[in-house]
């Protein structure tokens, strides 16, 4: 950093600054070369801040909490929709799993003598029937329950 070669330097700067300048200041100012060296940079670097506070406009505040707050909302509206997605083909899958389970079931009472063999199985396909549907939830709960235990952890 210069070292101040004249003791009215700074007095120069502040009085650019505040807009007060006294007649001796002025006088001064016309004799000593440093102070009129530091006024003319002192008033180059004030130009360029007014330049740039002009140029450089930032948005409003609550303008940038509103846009990321949307933001967040559509990013979590997306995700519940591929959920919803997801959701809707396992649900599929299982309406065709249980049609099969209620046909194969159907078709066997049709004939007595496979009726009678698989008449102590019935409760087996009815077990099979409910794992088969709560594996279909579970794994249609796990992406938010992952989530959910996810954010919590944050």
């Amino acid at each position: 950093m210069k070292q101040i070669s004249c003791e009215h330097e700074t007095d120069v700067i502040q009085a650019l600054r505040s807009g007060e300048w006294t007649k001796e200041l002025r006088l001064h100012l016309a004799e000593c070369q440093d102070c009129s060296q530091a006024l003319h940079l002192a008033e180059a670097l004030h130009e360029e801040a007014r330049r740039a506070k002009i140029l450089c406009n930032p948005p409003d505040p609550h303008w940038i909490l509103q846009r990321s707050r949307r933001i967040a909302r559509e990013i979590a509206m997306r995700r519940m929709a591929r959920l919803l997605a997801a959701m809707r083909i396992l649900a599929a899958v299982y309406v065709v799993a249980a049609t099969g389970w209620f046909l194969r079931g159907y078709a066997a009472f049709q004939y007595r003598e496979v009726a009678s063999a698989m008449h102590g199985a019935a409760r087996e396909f009815a077990l099979m029937g409910a794992i088969v549907a709560a594996v279909c939830v579970f794994a249609g709960l796990w992406p938010i329950l992952r989530e959910s235990s996810e954010s919590g952890a944050r």
